[in-house]
C-alpha cells in the first residue's frame, strides 16, 4: 500500500530521516518505535505532505505522492493524526467529525463550514454519529470537545481521522499519556478496523502495546533503520533490547 524509497531530510546539518526505504502491507497492522529524536514523525510528516524531503519518494497505491500537499494525500485515503490532537475544543465532538467529513470533500476552511450549513449536513450528521457509536463516545457527541478527558479526545481524534474514509491510517502516539482501560479499547479498535480492511501504521513509545497490536514492528534511531520485523524477532534483536526495552 505505502512504498518510500530512499527517503531523507536534513534540517541545518541533522539527519533527520537518513536514506530510509521501507513498505507498509495493505491490511497489516505497522508500528514505528524509536528513542526521541530517531525521525519517526518528520518521516510521517514526509509521508504525509507536510514536509518536502530532500531526495527520495513516497508512493502510495502505486501513486507517486512526493510531492503532493496534505490535503490531496489525505483525499486518496491517508489518514493522520498528531501527538498535538488539533481539536477545535469550543465546538462538540459531533462536530469536530463533521469537519473532518467535510474537509474530505471541499477544500479550504470556508468552503468546509458552507458545505456543513448546506446539503452534505445531513449525510455528514449521520456519519457523524455512526463513528461515536464506534469509538464509543455516543453519550458525549454534543459536549464540547475541550470537556472531555484526554482519552476521550484520543478516541475522538480516530473518529475524525476514518471520517476522511481512511483507508490508511498513520496515527502519531495514539495510546500516549491514557489510562490503562482506554489503551485496551483503543488496541480493540484497531483490531476491529483491521478487520475492515483499514492499514494502521503507528508511532508509539508505549512498548507493551506496540507489543500486542503489531504484525510488524518498525525501529528507528538517528534517522535510520536499524530493525524491521515481527514483534518477537524485534524484541530479541540484541540492539532493540539495549537501546530501548531494557
Amino acid at each position: 500500500m505505502l512504498e518510500i524509497t530512499g527517503l531523507s531530510k536534513h534540517f541545518d546539518g541533522v539527519r533527520a530521516v537518513n536514506e530510509v526505504s521501507l513498505d507498509i502491507q495493505r491490511g497489516a497492522i505497522t508500528s514505528l518505535i524509536g528513542p526521541n529524536g530517531a525521525g519517526k514523525t518528520t518521516l510521517f510528516n514526509i509521508i504525509c505532505g507536510y514536509i518536502r524531503p530532500d531526495s527520495g519518494i513516497v508512493k502510495f497505491d502505486e501513486k507517486d505522492v512526493t510531492m503532493l500537499p496534505p490535503h490531496r494525500i489525505a483525499s486518496l485515503g491517508v489518514g493522520r493524526t498528531f501527538q498535538n490532537l488539533r481539536l477545535i475544543d469550543r465546538i462538540s465532538a459531533i462536530e469536530n467529525i463533521m469537519m473532518a467529513c467535510s474537509s474530505h470533500k471541499t477544500d479550504g476552511f470556508l468552503n468546509v463550514l458552507s458545505s456543513i450549513s448546506r446539503k452534505h449536513e445531513y449525510d455528514n450528521r449521520k456519519k457523524a454519529e455512526e463513528l461515536l457509536r464506534f469509538v464509543g463516545l455516543e453519550a458525549d457527541g454534543y459536549s464540547a470537545a475541550g470537556s472531555l478527558s484526554y482519552g476521550q479526545q484520543k478516541l475522538l481524534t480516530l473518529a475524525c481521522c476514518l471520517a476522511l474514509d481512511s483507508k490508511l491510517m498513520m496515527l502519531d502516539e495514539p495510546v500516549a499519556g491514557i489510562n490503562p482501560e482506554t489503551i485496551l479499547k483503543i488496541l480493540d479498535l484497531f483490531n476491529e478496523l483491521k478487520k475492515r480492511g483499514v492499514t494502521i501504521f503507528f508511532i508509539e513509545h508505549n512498548i507493551d502495546a506496540v507489543m500486542t497490536a503489531s504484525d510488524r514492528i518498525i525501529v528507528m534511531t538517528e534517522g535510520r533503520v536499524v530493525a524491521d520485523g515481527a514483534p518477537n524477532s524485534v524484541r530479541d534483536d540484541p540492539i532493540v533490547v539495549e537501546a530501548y526495552l531494557s
